[in-house]
């Protein structure tokens, strides 16, 4: 055996003690839409993972476990990364048709309690085609396929046109028209067969459109997709929904990316460049015995522009309409159905359902007469790394009843338009009863010979006409006081002599200052960055300081922390255009670096000093 085997073997063994390589559990199964008698393979599988205890096994309960678990282990080498992997493989039969779910396995890894995620199986109508249910490479990965790198290049060969031919950035959109308030799912996507680096160079603008990420920047590793009979490693560069907010034509933007690609250029002279075997080639590459010289091409792709038609929703929307898009329904219910009268009774409605649920607002309240409501508090659970988005929003009314009686709160409206149906429909809450109880703390005033009695309400106006004289009185007192005690200078100088001592009248006391609170850094974890040299943090950090001091200013809910919007209230504050558009620049760079890689983003302290500067300004409005 030659001595270059012998290291490779050595190698391949011995790579994995030496790679940083991240622990991974995960969950796959070899198909995802199958037939009711058919079987699918599911496979729980811990990458890189040198100790595994506690393994528990989601409950299978719509599915028969047809064989398993089969344990597998071994490694696979990708690009030149070696992985170790760990498998636990079960063979299902489905019990009935539909979307059956199959929970993530949990496991302590690496003394780390880790759970799989959660993977849907689509399960048709019976079918005569039949599957294989023992594979013969279990517990394989499809994130291990391999791609086979185009990175020689002969003599003679045009570096450009192999560029052309394995590089492409793609924008694809799950639907090209919709209406407003209709999401439409935006994936931008590097597709490579090189050994190239890139990073984004010009980002696309999205007006008109408010956007959420789907995918964490660098949270989803790269995959593997067939495009024109070829096989492409494909890295997300952003996932966005959006959801239009105006009707009309849009288009968005492309994305750039700046690429820096290697080939090796082979010899005329060995010959032996392009007709080595794959496993050749792996031989030479792990051993750096390559024929040829390396060399270093420069490129900007961009994606093509892509036109979306926004549609304007249909006349005849209902009284109750506020611009929810999707499928919803509503309950609303009292947390306490009986209370005394001037006291506070919460009542608290859920909208849940699928669509634009981040720009549904409270509907309308109809009370009957003598009852007082406030704004709700509003919380949510959201979803959004799905399309649509699904979840609930819940609002809490304060509501104050000031007459006792027994009451039947009207059901509370609410309307949606169903882009599938293309109609809207209105749905409502059922009525609620409510007692009235008088107030505990209030008497009935003893009225005079004739049986007449003065009504609660009066007496309360009454007591609070009193108190605010006698506070009047009061403060009036105070400030005389402390006018007729204004220190002359020659007290100053006596005092600045003499021994401290302790206030002993009231009027001291009142004239004694109240410390002012310091108020907290909201810049505080950016500057943290700053010293731990952390600069993903440090960009965090600015973004959400900003929004903080944003939100405070305009009472923003978390849901309505939308860029249009507080721009269009700062500005309606006194908010200039200058300011403005330095604001946008501070976000604009906040964003630009979620998609630079880690490795070459680097902290901008003047971007520190403008952030304060600006939260000042915003803060004095």
């Amino acid at each position: 055996m030659r001595p270059r085997f012998v290291i490779l073997l050595c190698l391949l063994f011995l790579a994995p003690l030496f790679s940083g390589a991240q622990v991974s559990f995960s969950t796959i199964a070899d198909e995802l839409s199958i037939h009711l008698n058919d079987v699918v393979q599911v496979q729980f599988i811990a990458e890189n993972a040198t100790q595994i205890e506690d393994f528990r096994a989601p409950a299978f309960r719509d599915f028969k476990v047809m064989h398993g678990p089969i344990e597998t282990s071994g490694m696979s080498m990708v690009n030149n990364q070696v992985t170790q992997y760990k498998a636990l493989t079960y063979i299902l039969q489905p019990l009935r048709k539909g979307r059956l779910s199959i929970p993530g396995a949990s496991a302590l890894i690496n003394g780390k309690k880790m759970q799989s995620n959660k993977i849907i199986i689509e399960v048709g109508d019976n079918a005569s085609r039949q599957t294989n249910p023992y594979p013969m490479n279990p517990g394989i990965s499809p994130f291990q396929q391999t791609v086979e790198e185009e990175y020689l290049l002969s003599p003679g060969e045009n570096a450009g046109d192999k560029i052309k031919d394995n590089l492409l950035v793609r924008l694809e959109l799950d639907k090209t028209t919709a209406y407003i308030g209709e999401p439409i799912v935006a994936s931008y996507k590097l597709y490579t067969r090189l050994r190239s680096e890139s990073r984004v160079s010009k980002r696309p603008s999205m007006n008109g459109f408010s956007v959420y990420d789907m995918i964490e920047p660098d949270g989803s590793g790269p995959t593997i997709e067939i495009l024109n009979g070829k096989s492409y490693q494909v890295h997300i560069i952003r996932k966005t929904q959006l959801f239009p907010l105006q009707e009309g034509e849009f288009m968005l933007e492309p994305v750039e990316l700046e690429n820096v690609v290697r080939f090796l250029r082979t010899g005329s002279e060995s010959g032996q460049g392009s007709n080595r075997s794959p496993l050749q080639k792996l031989f030479d590459d792990l051993l750096t015995d390559q024929q040829g010289n390396w060399e270093e091409h420069r490129v900007t792709l961009s994606s093509k522009p892509e036109r979306i038609t926004i549609k304007a929703l249909p006349e005849g929307a209902p009284a109750s309409f506020n611009g929810a898009v999707g499928k919803f329904t509503i309950s609303g219910k009292l947390l306490n159905s009986v209370i005394a009268a001037g006291d506070n009774a919460t009542f608290e409605l859920f909208i849940d359902g699928k669509g634009n649920l981040p720009l549904v607002n409270a509907p309308q309240l109809t009370l009957p007469e003598g009852f007082t409501q406030f704004d709700p508090q509003v919380t949510e659970e959201i979803n959004k790394m799905v399309a649509p988005m699904e979840g609930f929003k819940k609002f809490s009314f304060a509501i104050i009843p000031e007459t006792p009686g027994k009451y039947l709160l009207p059901a509370v409206p609410f309307s949606y338009f169903d882009p599938s149906t293309r109609q809207y429909r209105t749905i409502q809450t059922d009525s609620i009863r409510l007692e009235v109880t008088p107030a505990a703390n209030r008497k009935p005033a003893s009225g005079p010979a004739t049986g007449v009695t003065i009504p609660a309400k009066e007496d309360n106006r009454t007591i609070w006409i009193i108190g605010m004289l006698g506070a009047i009185a009061m403060l009036a007192t105070i400030f005389l006081l402390l006018k007729k005690q204004k220190p002359s200078s020659w007290t100053i100088k006596q005092a600045e002599t003499a021994p401290s001592k302790p206030a002993e009248t009231a009027g001291e006391l009142l004239a004694t200052p109240a410390l002012p609170q310091i108020p907290s850094d909201p810049f505080a974890t950016a500057r943290e960055a700053v010293v731990n040299n952390d600069p993903p943090a440090f960009y965090h950090a600015i973004d959400r300081a900003l929004w903080e001091i944003i939100s405070g200013k305009l009472q923003l809910a978390g849901s309505s922390e939308q860029k249009p919007l507080a721009m269009q209230l700062l500005a309606a504050k006194g908010f200039g255009i200058a300011e403005s558009d330095h604001l946008k620049k501070c976000w604009q760079q906040c964003e630009w670096a979620l998609y630079t890689p880690s490795t070459i983003l680097q902290i901008d302290n003047s971007l520190l000093d403008q952030a304060e500067s600006l939260a000042a300004t915003i803060e004095a409005l």
